[in-house]
């Protein structure tokens, strides 16, 4: 784990080298980009375009991931989740967005928009709440999202738990949440009436409401072993992070809580599709903050257990490997 105390070019080359090795399956046969599920016209235009041209979905998929892995990076860094240092966090959320992709799918655009809103919700100095434009525009992206894959709209009761904790219980604090929410709709249906499509729209949303079907999906032993060994290893970054907070300052713990709340719209969104395997593009970026917690303990720590660093890397190249087989 050396590596990613040391320079940030020979961390970038790993992150290259990792991300080709990921997706090199998908660039040698790219494969169709999936269907969003109905409700979803943002996704569906991205369909129409790219659809025509599989390879290209699958490298503006692929540098989309890494781009918004170092805007991730970036946001840990400037919340002070993370050290300024490394770059394992942009490692860990290419590993969960690449571990089940092929190519573009929903969660592409959804994770960026996700990244957009924890950048919202974020604290900064001594103040323990944000003012009410700022929860807004947090809802508003989450209204967004969910016109690029309608589950994520879920992710509103993440951002629930994140204004429990932030006492954003006013009157102007729910309609900002409401009026955030729903403005990307407004919009959308806007257009809808002048193009013609409002009807189409409306019926694929209530088709994809009532056809909800919480199923298993099909996977090899081997497939379901290693999403197995990404989730435990997810569980435990969960676990690292709880043990860190009682040695953090409030805002970090307020921080680190906005990041692991995603964890709570992730299950809400795998209830009403995929049960398993577990899809962790879902839970990417607590994925990557919780493992970066996990894989890089305090200073004292590492100084109390040098030797056991090797466990470190080799959890790392485990994730790895898991990520590659599936």
């Amino acid at each position: 784990m050396k590596l990613f105390n040391q320079s940030i070019l020979l961390q970038a080359a790993v992150i290259l080298l990792a991300t080709l090795a990921l997706w090199a399956q998908a660039l040698a046969a790219p494969a169709a980009m999936p269907p969003a599920g109905g409700g979803a016209p943002l996704y569906d235009l991205l369909v129409r375009w790219l659809q025509p041209v599989p390879l290209a979905a699958v490298i503006i998929a692929m540098v989309a991931v890494v781009v918004e892995g170092v805007m991730l990076n970036l946001l840990l860094v400037d919340a002070g989740l993370t050290s300024q240092n490394s770059l394992l966090p942009t490692l860990l959320f290419i590993i969960a967005m690449s571990a089940p992709a092929t190519t573009m799918t929903p969660m592409v655009p959804v994770a960026a928009l996700t990244i957009a809103c924890l950048h919202q919700l974020t604290l900064k100095g001594t103040l323990l709440t944000i003012p009410v434009e700022r929860a807004c525009a947090a809802t508003s992206l989450i209204g967004l999202a969910s016109i690029f894959y309608l589950p994520a709209a879920l992710l509103i009761i993440s951002y629930m738990i994140v204004a429990i904790n932030y006492r954003l219980y006013g009157w102007k604090d729910w309609a900002a949440m409401i009026l955030g929410f729903i403005a990307p709709y407004v919009l959308l249906v806007t257009v809808l009436m002048f193009t013609g499509g409002l009807e189409t729209w409306w019926q694929s949303v209530t088709d994809t409401v009532s056809g909800i079907h919480p199923h298993i999906g099909d996977f090899t032993p081997l497939q379901a072993v290693c999403n197995a060994v990404l989730v435990i290893a997810l569980l435990a970054g969960l676990v690292s992070v709880w043990s860190l907070s009682g040695e953090r300052t409030v805002v970090w713990q307020k921080n680190a809580t906005n990041h692991l709340t995603i964890i709570v719209g992730a299950l809400a969104i795998l209830l009403v599709t995929q049960i398993f395997t577990v899809d962790m593009q879902l839970a990417a970026i607590p994925f990557a903050f919780c493992l970066t917690c996990l894989l890089t303990p305090p200073t004292r720590t590492m100084m109390r257990h040098k030797r056991k660093e090797w466990v470190y890397t080799l959890i790392l190249v485990l994730i790895f490997t898991a990520a590659l087989i599936c």
